[in-house]
């Protein structure tokens, strides 16, 4: 249900309204290249869909580029580069990079469900360059999470739409950050007993009655 609430409702802004946009060639992060992705961090303090939803992107990434990235949610690995989601007030690593100064968060803070997506540099010894997803609250950075996922080229409808993934040699982020800004609807998703026939008819064909 997250994956279709965050597609059906998302509007997300970048630095001079650029959007975040994940290419194969070009300066930037480098979330995969070379038959190499960068790992993902998510801290073990973190709420557990958080986690899921990285493990999500870990899925998603292996899909897109054929290297399944490595997922740590206990110590920062040692790696040159590596992307790091997590909740402020609820990830230490999260509230870390705030305190010292590696990013700066006051415009989605105290926010609903609001994220924001930036190339960080040197945000911790040993590593040269991070892509940071930080959410205001759970849902937000786990919306983060799925956006990336988005914009890797793996449709919100993989699933339920069948929706095919193109396979691309690399994916490199532009250095821009980009903040979604509250939803205009509040509480995002489907009623499940609104959606007869079409969603109800689908149930019973699949897992009977």
């Amino acid at each position: 249900l997250f994956f279709l609430a965050w597609g059906a409702n998302l509007s997300v802004h970048a630095s001079k309204n650029e959007p975040l946009v994940v290419t194969e060639t070009g300066d930037g992060f480098i979330i995969s290249a070379s038959g190499k992705s960068a790992p993902l961090f998510g801290d073990d303090s973190d709420y557990p869909g958080v986690i899921r939803a990285l493990q999500d992107l870990q899925t998603d990434i292996g899909k897109v580029t054929d290297v399944k990235p490595a997922l740590h949610t206990g110590k920062i690995p040692r790696s040159k580069t590596l992307i790091i989601a997590g909740t402020i007030g609820k990830s230490s690593i999260m509230d870390q990079l705030i305190q010292s100064g590696k990013i700066n968060v006051d415009q989605v803070k105290g926010q609903w469900e609001t994220f924001q997506i930036q190339v960080v540099s040197k945000p911790f010894p040993g590593v040269k360059e991070a892509l940071v997803i930080a959410g205001s609250d759970k849902r937000g950075t786990i919306y983060g999470i799925y956006e990336v996922s988005s914009k890797i080229g793996v449709s919100p409808w993989y699933w339920w739409a069948d929706v095919p993934v193109e396979h691309k040699n690399a994916l490199i982020v532009n250095r821009k950050t980009c903040i979604q800004e509250p939803p205009s609807v509040k509480y995002r998703g489907i009623f499940l007993n609104d959606e007869y026939p079409n969603l109800t008819l689908w149930i019973q064909d699949k897992f009977g009655m």
